[in-house]
C-alpha cells in the first residue's frame, strides 16, 4: 500500500519556554551468542528466551523439544515381485528396506542447542530472536549470493538473516514480515562499515518498514537520506539494533502510528539538516503504543531529539544521551504513561528550548498529557532551562512525577512551569537544582506537592535544602555530590528509585540523598 503522509511537525514560538545501560553483546553473523545481563539501572530487568529452532524428523519414539514431529506412514509389506526378477534385483529390495526400517526405528540423535541462554534485558518490548532460518548473504561487489539488499529481501521468508557485507548500498523497502518467534533480520556482517547510502527505499524512507512486523535492523548506518533515514508506518514488533542515521534532511527514526517498537543503542546525529523547515525529529514516536528507546546517542540533530507525541502511551526512555540537539532534547508532547530515566540530556540550542520539555500542542487529537515520569536525569547546560512544560493554547497536564533529577547550569531556569495548569497527583521531590540562572520559573499552583529538593535560595515547598553542593568534579561532568556536602542523605525514600542513574543502590535504612546520584561512602 502506498505510505499516507508523515504527520507534520508543528512549529511553535522559539520565544517561549518549550519544554548507564551498556549495549548487550550482538549476535555474530554465524548465529547467537551468548550476551550478558544489561545494567539497566533502577529499572526490572526480565529474561528473554529466544525460541528454539524447528526441524522435522521420524516419527519414532518422542520428538525432541522445540521440534517439529511428522506424521508416521507405516507401509505394509513390500509387494510380492514377480518369479523372473533376477536375484541381484532381489537382493538390493531387501537391502533397501533393511536400511528404512533401521532409520525408522533409531532413536534421534539429540537436538543441538540453537539460541542463546536466556539474557536479561531491559524490560520493555525486549530483543528479536535472530539465526532461526537461513542465512542470504548479500555484497556489493558480487561475491556473495546477492549483490543488493532488496534482491535478498525479496527472497526472505520468516526467520531469515539477511546478511550484509561491508559496502556502499542503495536504501529498500522491506518487503515480508517475520512472525512471532521467526523474525527477518538485516544485519551488518562484521569488518567494515555498512553503508545505506544511495537511493532511498521510498518516498518516506531511505529504509521504509512500512506495514510490517517482526523485524529487526541492526548495525546499519543510514546516511544522507532525502527525506527520513528509517521510516516506519503501521507497523509492530520492529527492533532496530546498533544503527546509525546520520545527516537526513528530515527526521532521522520515524515510526507513526506503531505498536511494540524497541531503537536500543542506535547513534542517531545531524538529522534534520532543513533546520526548521524539516518534518518530524532526530527519533520520533507518533502515536506508538508499547515503546523502549533505551542507551542511544541523539546528538547534534537540528530539531527536537527523542520525541514521544500525539498520543503515544506506554513507553520508557531510558538510559539516553541526548545532547546538543537544537531541542528539546527529550520532548513528551500530548502523551501519557511515559518513563523518562537515567538519562543525561545537555545542550539544547534552541532559543527558549529545555533539555527535557512536557508539552500539549493543538495538533494532538485529545491535547492530553498524562501520567509521567522523569526520575534519575542528569540535566546540564540547556539554553531554554532544564525542564519545562508548554502549553501551545490549550490541554490538560495530570500527575506528573519529577524525582531524583541532578539539574544543572541551565539558562533561564532549573524547572520552567510558566502557567501550566496541572490536575491530579504531581509531585517535585529530591531533585538538586544548582547554578541555574534561577531555581523555578512560573507558577507551581496548589497541585504540585514539593519537598525534600535542594535550592540556590529559598524554593518552593517543604522540607527543602538551602546551600550550593560540591560536586565530585563538575567541569569533568562528574555531578556525584561529595560526601557531606548539602543534599546528601537529605532526600526523602517516598518515590525514590531504588538505584541511581548509575546504579548505586540508594539505601533503604536511611535517607536517600537528593539528585540522580547515590554518594557511595
Amino acid at each position: 500500500m502506498t505510505s499516507l503522509p508523515p504527520t507534520p511537525r508543528r512549529q511553535v514560538d522559539d520565544t517561549q519556554p518549550i519544554p548507564a545501560v551498556p549495549p548487550a553483546a550482538g549476535p555474530s553473523p554465524a548465529g547467537p551468542s551468548a550476551a550478558g545481563p544489561s545494567a539497566a539501572g533502577p529499572e526490572a530487568t526480565q529474561a528473554i528466551a529466544p525460541p528454539q529452532a524447528t526441524r522435522t524428523m521420524p516419527a519414532a519414539g518422542n520428538p525432541p523439544p522445540g521440534s517439529t514431529q511428522a506424521t508416521q506412514v507405516v507401509a505394509g509389506p513390500p509387494p510380492r515381485r514377480p518369479r523372473w526378477l533376477v536375484p541381484g534385483v532381489i537382493a538390493l529390495v531387501v537391502v533397501l528396506v533393511a536400511g528404512i526400517l533401521w532409520w525408522v526405528s533409531t532413536p534421534s540423535s539429540p537436538q543441538q542447542p540453537t539460541g542463546n541462554a536466556p539474557v536479561a534485558v531491559p524490560s520493555g518490548v525486549g530483543p528479536a530472536p535472530t539465526g532461526t532460518g537461513k542465512t542470504l548473504d548479500v555484497a556489493a561487489d558480487g561475491s556473495k549470493q546477492f549483490r543488493t539488499i532488496a534482491d535478498a529481501a525479496a527472497q526472505a521468508k520468516p526467520g531469515d538473516t539477511v546478511l550484509i557485507q561491508p559496502g556502499s548500498y542503495e536504501g529498500f523497502r522491506a518487503p515480508a514480515s517475520g512472525t512471532d518467534g521467526q523474525w527477518i533480520t538485516y544485519e551488518a556482517a562484521p569488518g567494515g562499515a555498512v553503508e545505506i547510502n544511495g537511493g532511498d527505499g521510498s518516498d518516506n524512507g531511505r529504509i521504509d518498514l512500512s506495514d510490517r512486523s517482526f523485524v529487526r535492523v541492526a548495525g546499519l548506518s543510514v546516511q544522507k537520506a532525502d527525506r527520513f533515514g528509517i521510516y516506519a508506518e503501521d507497523t509492530s514488533n520492529i527492533v532496530l539494533d546498533k544503527v546509525e542515521v546520520a545527516d537526513s534532511r528530515h527526521g532521522g527514526i520515524v515510526f507513526l502510528n506503531g505498536s511494540k517498537i524497541t531503537v536500543q543503542y542506535a547513534n542517531v546525529h545531524g538529522n534534520n539538516s532543513l533546520g526548521t523547515d524539516a518534518e518530524m525529529e532526530a527519533i520520533s514516536m507518533d502515536n506508538v503504543d508499547g515503546f523502549e528507546i533505551v542507551g542511544c546517542t541523539v546528538t547534534g540533530n537540528g530539531e527536537e531529539g527523542i520525541d514521544a507525541k500525539y498520543e503515544s502511551r506506554n513507553g520508557r526512555i531510558h538510559g539516553n544521551t541526548a545532547s546538543d540537539n537544537r531541542g528539546p532534547n527529550i520532548y513528551i508532547d500530548s502523551a501519557y504513561d511515559i518513563v523518562v530515566s537515567d538519562n543525561k540530556v545537555s545542550g539544547a540550542s534552541g532559543p527558549g528550548k529545555t533539555g527535557i520539555m512536557l508539552g500539549v500542542e493543538d495538533y494532538s487529537d485529545t491535547r492530553r498529557l498524562a501520567n509521567i515520569d522523569i526520575v534519575n536525569n542528569v540535566v546540564t547546560g540547556n539554553n531554554g532551562g532544564g525542564i519545562g512544560f508548554f502549553t501551545e493554547s490549550d490541554g490538560t497536564f495530570s500527575d506528573v512525577r519529577i524525582v531524583n533529577n541532578t539539574i544543572v547550569g541551565n539558562e533561564n531556569a532549573g524547572l520552567v512551569l510558566g502557567n501550566t495548569n496541572l490536575s491530579g497527583t504531581n509531585v517535585l521531590r529530591n531533585n538538586l537544582f544548582a547554578g541555574n540562572e534561577q531555581d523555578v520559573k512560573g507558577r507551581s499552583g496548589s497541585t504540585l506537592t514539593a519537598d525534600h529538593n535542594l535550592f540556590a535560595a529559598a524554593g518552593v515547598g517543604t522540607d527543602n535544602v538551602t546551600g550550593v553542593p560540591e560536586f565530585v568534579d563538575q567541569p569533568a561532568g562528574d555531578l556525584r555530590l561529595e560526601p557531606g556536602t548539602p543534599g546528601t542523605g537529605a532526600g526523602s525514600p517516598d518515590g525514590a528509585p531504588p538505584a541511581d542513574i548509575a546504579g548505586a543502590a540508594r539505601p533503604q535504612d536511611k535517607a536517600p540523598d537528593i539528585g540522580a546520584y547515590q554518594t557511595v561512602e
